[in-house]
């Protein structure tokens, strides 16, 4: 609180006051500043954070293939998108990508089976949160790296964490539906 309080000489000892609710200010700013930094990977996640399907249940859930062809292509590419834009460092090989979409036959996908792919595949990622994030992009090079067992050489440069900060309170991650990806119809 700042007071104005006189000593006995009549000056005012309001600079007292103010150092002292400045530096309470201060200390309270430097815990805030300290529990948002804190605010990272969980530790207790890093043991099941690996590049190894049987450790990590989040990448063996991701390799699992949809029964619908389509909505496999789609799931994939959707993958794809999520660790070149969500994962640090990963850069997405344009050349790579689109030699998978025109083997894969995803220029032939059109109308409602495109729709009714597009819908099975976003069902993969409705409670996509950061959690799974962490533990796919520590999985990136296991499903598009130098032996992908998805796309090889889709990914490069990821540094197996995401690239987005963790929040306690939301840990939800909203993606994009993949039914709202250009494509050629």
């Amino acid at each position: 609180m700042l007071s104005f309080a006189f000593n006995k000489n009549g000056r005012s000892e309001c600079v007292i006051g103010a150092f002292r609710d400045v530096s309470f200010i201060a200390i309270a700013i430097g815990f805030t500043a300290v529990n948002c930094m804190a605010a990272d990977i969980p530790s207790f996640w890093r043991k099941t954070m690996t590049n190894d399907p049987a450790t990590n249940w989040f990448l063996s859930e991701a390799m699992k293939p949809l029964p619908n062809k389509n909505a496999e292509i789609l799931r994939i590419y959707k993958l794809g998108g999520v660790f070149g834009s969500m994962c640090a460092g990963a850069r997405i090989d344009k050349a790579v990508g689109n030699a998978f979409l025109k083997t894969s036959g995803y220029s032939g996908i059109t109308g409602k089976e495109y729709e009714d792919a597009a819908f099975l595949a976003d069902d993969q990622f409705r409670y996509f949160d950061f959690r799974t994030l962490a533990h796919l992009c520590a999985g990136s090079d296991y499903m598009f790296g130098p032996q992908g067992h998805l796309i090889p050489n889709l990914i490069k440069g990821a540094k197996g964490e995401p690239n987005i900060s963790y929040d306690r309170t939301n840990p939800y991650i909203r993606l994009p539906s993949i039914s709202t990806a250009p494509h050629p119809r």
